[in-house]
């Protein structure tokens, strides 16, 4: 190419960039216009399809956390007690001791003792298909009652694989909770704690004697 072909191009360049930015500058609303939707478009593609990867993984944890909580339905009362004793033992615990079951089966006591000296009630109660009905609430206020007077402990675990979250009953079995002394450990944090291995962040080291709960 020439050298005044070359120099025309440049100029003709300069000169459509001249007019361009003008347009530009003259109609800057409408192109700031423009330029937020096609941004907003791409930002709620992109977080749409995120969000269903993640509706996909949720909906295939779930499926397996049902599946696993099916079979802890089909356990005997021995074996479900068993299950949860494992679950206590892997806990940054001292001592974990078994009391067994009150005649009026309500459920199979542990005592868990921390390395800090904070003392928790555990009691484990299998779905006897009541729990759901009652809406688990006598559970927990007789729990609640024992923890000081009978177990001298500073708080207290409901362990149960059925659900005491369904409906309107959450609220109020978390307040009647939160007031005794009473973590909750229901079918989904049942079924996540066996899927990960991880217990809830109550029970962890750092706050093993659910300090939230033991405050007086």
């Amino acid at each position: 190419m020439s050298v005044t072909l070359r120099a025309g191009a440049g100029l003709a360049a300069l000169v459509i960039a001249y007019f361009a930015f003008g347009f530009i500058a003259e109609h800057w609303a409408w192109f700031a216009s423009i330029a937020i939707l096609l941004g907003g478009t791409a930002l709620a593609a992109w977080v749409l399809l995120r969000s269903r990867g993640h509706e996909h993984q949720d909906r295939a944890l779930t499926a397996e956390r049902q599946e696993l909580m099916r079979s802890v339905n089909k356990m005997n009362i021995p074996t479900f007690d068993a299950t949860v004793a494992q679950l206590l033992i892997r806990l940054d615990a001292k001592r974990v001791k078994k009391f067994g079951h009150r005649q009026n089966d309500l459920g199979c006591n542990f005592v868990v003792t921390f390395n800090n000296g904070k003392r928790i009630i555990v009691r484990a109660k299998k779905d006897d298909h009541a729990m759901k009905r009652q809406n688990g609430t006598r559970h927990v206020q007789i729990l609640g009652g024992e923890i000081k007077a009978r177990w001298d402990c500073d708080a207290g675990v409901l362990i149960t694989n059925a659900n005491l979250h369904w409906l309107h009953h959450a609220a109020r079995n978390e307040a009647v909770a939160a007031q005794l002394g009473v973590l909750i450990v229901d079918r989904d944090r049942l079924a996540e704690w066996i899927d990960t291995g991880e217990p809830p962040a109550e029970l962890r080291p750092v706050r093993a004697a659910l300090q939230s709960a033991a405050k007086p």
